[in-house]
C-alpha cells in the first residue's frame, strides 16, 4: 500500500527527523512510504494512504477526493488552523475559550491583550499588547489579525497530546521570562497528569473534530480554570521524545496500519 508523508518544503527541512521517523516505521509495517512536498506532487495521483504534515487544507481535500486516506483528514486541518474557525466549534461544543475580536469589531477586555495571527501556529505571530496604541500597531502587522484578552495566567500552558481519541500525554509549558511558553521558543516542560477540566474539553472536541494525532493547548483562570487557546493540527514531537521514552512516529505509524 503506497504512502505519502507530506510536507511544506521549509517545515521538512526542520522536521527531517521525524519524517525520517515515519517512513521507516511505516516500511517496518508494510507501508511502501516516500516523503514528498507539496510543492513536487500531482494531487491527482494520490496514493492510497497520506500521512499530513501540512496545514493546507485544500490541497489534503484534493487528495480525499481522488480517494486517498488523509491523517489528518481536511476537515480538521480545515478548523485547526485558523482560530476563529476553532473557537466557533468550542462554542457550539461547550468548551471555555477567551472572548476575542476580530477587525472591525470591539476589542475584548483589556488590556492587556494577546494579538495574534488567527492563521499562525507555534507561537511566532503572537505579541502581547499592553495598550490599545500597541494592538492597533500589532494588528497592522498580521496577515489575519484576531484580538484576545490575555489569559490571567500568563507564561504558563498544558499542552494535550491526543492520538486515535486517546490522551497519550499531558505537558506543562511554562516561561518566566515570555508570556509565551512554547518549548520551542525557551519555555520549560514536564509531563503532569491532565487536569479534569482540560480532560472532560478533550472529551467534548473528540467526537466533534474526529482528529487522528493533534496537541490541544489549554491556557489557565486563577483559580485554576482552563480555556482552549488552540488546537495543533500539525503537532510537534520535541517534546515527547525529550521528555518521554515514548516514539510517537512509531505509534502513529501503528495506529495508521491499523486504520488502513
Amino acid at each position: 500500500m503506497d504512502c505519502w508523508i507530506l510536507y511544506d518544503r521549509a517545515d521538512l527541512e526542520s522536521n527531517g527527523f521525524f519524517a525520517d521517523r515515519l517512513r521507516e516505521h511505516g516500511e517496518s509495517l508494510g507501508l511502501d512510504c516516500s516523503i514528498v512536498t507539496t510543492d513536487s506532487i500531482d494531487p491527482y495521483d494520490a496514493p492510497d494512504v497520506v500521512v499530513s504534515r501540512t496545514r493546507d487544507a485544500e490541497l489534503t481535500s484534493m487528495l480525499e477526493d481522488v480517494g486517498a486516506t488523509v491523517f489528518n483528514r481536511s476537515s480538521v486541518s480545515r478548523i485547526c488552523n485558523d482560530k476563529a474557525a476553532t473557537y466557533s466549534l468550542m462554542r457550539s461544543i461547550g468548551v471555555p475559550f477567551l472572548p476575542y475580536s476580530l477587525p472591525g469589531s470591539e476589542p475584548p477586555a483589556g488590556p492587556p491583550w494577546v494579538v495574534k495571527d488567527r492563521m499562525g501556529h507555534g507561537g511566532t505571530e503572537v505579541f502581547l499588547a499592553r495598550d490599545a496604541s500597541e494592538m492597533e500597531q500589532l494588528m497592522s502587522g498580521l496577515d489575519h489579525p484576531l484580538v484576545q484578552t490575555a489569559a490571567p495566567v500568563m507564561g504558563r500552558d498544558l499542552r494535550v497530546y491526543v492520538m486515535g481519541g486517546r490522551v497519550v500525554a499531558s505537558v506543562l509549558r511554562s516561561s518566566d521570562t515570555d508570556f509565551r511558553a512554547n518549548f520551542k521558543l525557551g519555555g520549560r516542560a514536564e509531563v503532569v497528569e491532565c487536569p479534569d477540566a482540560a480532560m472532560d474539553a478533550v472529551r467534548r472536541i473528540v467526537p466533534e473534530l474526529m482528529p487522528d494525532f493533534v496537541g490541544i493547548d489549554f491556557v489557565f483562570g486563577d483559580g485554576g480554570d482552563v480555556f482552549l487557546n488552540e488546537v495543533e493540527d500539525v503537532v510537534g514531537t520535541r517534546m515527547l521524545y525529550t521528555l518521554t521514552d515514548m516514539d510517537p512516529a512509531r505509534m502513529y505509524m501503528e495506529y495508521i496500519a491499523q486504520r488502513v
